[in-house]
């Protein structure tokens, strides 16, 4: 693509409108949006705002959905935005639902709060008041307790519902009943209203319910209600309800798996319906409940309806029961994400290799040549040594590489160890790190790791695999002056270096060095992904590492998750899953 000056030229807006008519504009990875956001940007009220607001009064319904959310996003840090609140106030009265809540949600972050209340106050359309209530920031407006009491014996089920949400505080407990009462009142007939497409967030009422329970941290009342609405007394849209504020539970609180999975394992015993697929989801997304429910799980294996789902959860948790299916789908071409995560726990619960390295040479043999798929690459990776019967294949596509650097093929080679020796005299033949790293790890060569390192600066500002070859090193004797400097070099950089060095380094110099690690790796413990590693170097130091238990302690005690930010609230949940765990280990090894 051209440059952002000459794309945008006035001459040249083609490709705004195919990226608008498109929706490329709303892809994160898109060329257009990058565009559209450098130049709105560099001046907010300049000539690409102007543009793109002449899409607002397209004839085309699609496009004008397309270019509000557009514009919402694009007022996340630029609020008090006139110049767009100009477009936002006339689409209120848009013919397409979608685009009107939109707009709404788009006038309320643009305009000065009194104007988007004297929409709401003007406005007779439900689909408009109830988005400007969603998306209105109630503790910001003047007399807000007054117009929310109003607003809370509205004619509309969803204003009355959102407005008994927004009035909970911390202070006013003694309110909680009258108001969970009022809520589970409008719970049915808010349903597909809150969530309906243009919403400000795609949260049923049950889900908004649930997150101010959570927010208010009623642990033991977001369960009983899960309990109660989930009864088979109650009408299907309230039991679904119950489910998702299981779900919310589960993502706020450890303790939740323990207390809701009886609860889910019984909606597994109905009839197929989207409550027992939802519960079912709800369990697999955990690691604690899909361990507890895990012959639950395994007697759904084969639904086809919920057998992926089933598989995966248990799967996670390494229960060998689940490789018959996770190879189904890895040789189905599935696209589930978590789905090379749950060969790798399996094949680190020692499940037989066989099925699933027959199934990753079975797709290796469809793409023969170097660029083939991620899944069974990782899938064989997991196997290490097991995964020997490969070897010939990888060494093909070592053999048939033009274009491309087998980098996949190097790691695999290389997990699996010296029985891929076969390999050498072609990793010899490639000067890339990616083939002096599986070189390395097939042969176990010192002078391989020596010439390596030999070769690097001796100030390191990073560099895993030298990480990784001083370690072994350390491990295999001790290092030289030279690679000591390099890996204090790697140690005084924040970050993946630091935490892999750290390791080598207490291995090298022992308990002198306990003090700072000590003072440097306890930061990275509620990490996803630095923290296990720092645990492990924590717990290899014993009785040295005591000074931190009491940290660990508060960290194990605590009744939340842990604040880990992936973007997935399910990823996270079982970030924190898993970080407890391995604290727990650590914590045992430290305290002896």
């Amino acid at each position: 693509m051209n440059s952002p000056a000459q794309t945008a030229s006035p001459a040249n807006w083609e490709w705004l409108e195919t990226g608008i008519a498109s929706a490329d504009v709303l892809n994160p990875g898109s060329d257009t949006r990058k565009h559209i956001f450098y130049f709105v940007r560099a001046d907010r009220n300049g000539l690409m705002t102007r543009r793109l607001l002449i899409f607002t009064t397209d004839r085309r319904a699609a496009v004008r959905r397309t270019i509000f959310e557009l514009l919402d996003q694009l007022c996340f840090q630029n609020s008090h935005w006139p110049l767009v609140a100009n477009a936002a106030e006339p689409a209120l009265s848009d013919v397409d639902p979608p685009v009107r809540r939109a707009a709404a949600r788009l006038l309320v972050n643009t305009a000065e709060l009194d104007r988007a209340m004297a929409a709401l106050n003007a406005s007779t359309d439900p689909v408009v008041r109830i988005a400007l209530v969603d998306a209105m920031p109630w503790h910001e407006v003047p007399r807000h307790q007054a117009i929310l009491e109003r607003l809370g014996s509205d004619p509309v089920p969803a204003i009355r519902l959102l407005a008994n949400i927004a009035v909970f505080s911390r202070d006013d407990s003694a309110a909680w009943p009258v108001l969970d009462a009022a809520i589970r009142a409008d719970l049915e007939s808010c349903a597909g209203v809150l969530d309906a497409p243009g919403s400000r967030l795609p949260e049923t009422a049950g889900q908004h319910w649930a997150g101010v329970l959570t927010r208010l941290d009623r642990e033991e009342d977001c369960y009983a209600w899960a309990q109660r609405l989930a009864d088979p007394a109650e009408s299907p849209e309230a039991r679904l309800e119950g489910v998702r504020m299981a779900v919310a539970a589960t993502r706020e609180w450890r303790a939740a798996p323990a207390r809701v999975t009886p609860m889910l394992t019984a909606l597994l015993e109905e009839e197929p319906s989207e409550v027992r697929s939802a519960a079912l989801h709800t369990l697999a997304a955990s690691l604690t409940a899909s361990r507890l429910a895990a012959d639950d799980l395994a007697a759904v294996l084969d639904d086809p309806d919920l057998g992926t789902a089933a598989a995966i959860g248990l799967g996670s948790i390494g229960d060998h029961r689940a490789v018959p299916r996770l190879v189904r789908l890895m040789l189905a071409d599935s696209d589930e994400p978590r789905l090379a995560r749950a060969f790798r726990a399996v094949a680190r619960a020692g499940a037989d290799p066989e099925a699933p390295v027959a199934a990753a040479r079975q797709i290796l043999a469809a793409f023969p040549d170097s660029c083939s798929p991620d899944l069974p690459m990782r899938v064989l990776a997991a196997f290490g040594p097991a995964a020997a019967p490969a070897v010939p294949e990888l060494i093909a596509r070592l053999e048939g590489a033009e274009n491309d650097t087998p980098d996949w093929a190097f790691h695999v080679l290389g997990q699996i160890g010296p029985a891929a020796a076969a390999a050498v005299p072609v990793l010899r033949d490639y000067p890339t790190q990616g083939a002096t790293s599986a070189l390395f790890k097939i042969t176990l060569d010192r002078a391989v790791a020596e010439r390596y390192l030999a070769g690097r600066p001796e100030e390191l500002r990073r560099g895993r695999f030298a990480a990784e070859l001083l370690t072994w090193l350390a491990e295999q004797g001790g290092l030289t002056v030279r690679q000591h400097r390099q890996l204090r070099s790697l140690f005084r950089v924040p970050g993946f270096g630091q935490v892999e060095s750290a390791g080598a380094l207490w291995l090298h110099e022992g308990p002198a060095v306990a003090a700072e690690l000590l003072e440097v790796l306890p930061t990275y413990l509620s990490d996803d992904l630095r923290g296990p590693e720092a645990l492990r170097v924590l717990a290899a130091m014993g009785s040295h590492a005591r000074p931190i238990l009491d940290r660990l302690d508060r960290f194990i005690a605590s009744r939340h998750r842990a604040g880990v930010d992936i973007g997935d609230f399910d990823a996270e949940m079982r970030a924190d899953e898993m970080l407890l765990a391995a604290m727990i280990a650590a914590r045992k090894q430290i305290a002896g």
